[in-house]
């Protein structure tokens, strides 16, 4: 007789690259615009669509 088993396939890995530590903002402005990387910066502009990233 077949026992179930407590097994689960593996569905997916979970890659996150490593941050590049670059160009930063100065602190005053980071705190402004929630960032300290510019390249993380995109501030939020009604009607633009993101789908082409």
């Amino acid at each position: 007789m077949n026992q179930p088993s407590n097994h689960w396939p593996q569905l997916a890995i979970a890659i996150i690259p490593f941050q590049e530590y670059g160009e930063t903002f100065p602190i005053a402005e980071a705190l402004k615009k929630g960032t300290l990387f510019p390249a993380l910066y995109q501030p939020y502009e009604p009607g633009k669509r993101w789908d082409n990233l």
